[in-house]
């Protein structure tokens, strides 16, 4: 992926969540974030590799309304 395709998603998430996120829960979320530095995708199931971002969401909207997820 290119360096502009990347740093136009950066951007979107941004922006995105700026200003829908009160400053508490930024600290939080900022904290936990950390966590994502020691992602490595070759741990992810085949399953979630393959996936699409789109499948990806409605998986999780459909786990989340039948209160699977478990965060």
């Amino acid at each position: 992926m290119n360096e502009d395709d990347v740093q136009e998603i950066v951007d979107f998430v941004n922006f995105r969540y700026a200003d829908e996120v009160p400053g508490p829960v930024k600290f939080v979320v900022k904290r936990k974030a950390k966590k994502i530095e020691k992602l490595d995708p070759n741990d992810f199931p085949e399953s979630l590799r393959k996936c699409t971002i789109e499948e990806f969401i409605m998986i999780l909207k459909d786990a989340y309304s039948k209160k699977q997820l478990q965060f």
